[in-house]
């Protein structure tokens, strides 16, 4: 698994392994290593070259509707919203899926996992 992130590399990857998760993922892509953020087709497409996980094994999953949906939606990838606050969406993009809790979430991997 793989996390592509807007903000400050520091900042980013002292999140990640306070949060107790960066074991699980293989690659991390933060937007200030490589100049444009999210939701810039580019850096979905850095993030793929440069790491071992591929774009049609791939969703992103995100709770910033301008930035992680209508990201993917420019890279051509399928979308998770998590949008546990029921905001309205009115980008324009629709994700493939919207999800309002971590439950939901959960479930929906797992169902994925086993198709």
């Amino acid at each position: 698994m793989g996390i592509i992130t807007n903000g400050v590399a520091k900042v980013q990857k002292s999140r990640l392994s306070e949060s107790g998760l960066a074991p699980l993922f293989s690659s991390v892509l933060v937007s200030e290593t490589v100049g444009v953020e999210k939701p810039d087709p580019v850096i979905f497409e850095r993030f793929f070259a440069t790491s071992e996980v591929a774009p049609e094994r791939s969703i992103m999953i995100g709770d910033g509707l301008p930035s992680d949906i209508v990201g993917a939606h420019k890279a051509h990838l399928a979308s998770v919203w998590y949008n546990p606050r029921r905001v309205a969406n009115t980008s324009g993009v629709t994700p493939t899926v919207t999800v309002a809790n971590h439950q939901e979430l959960t479930d929906l991997l797992t169902q994925w996992a086993h198709a």
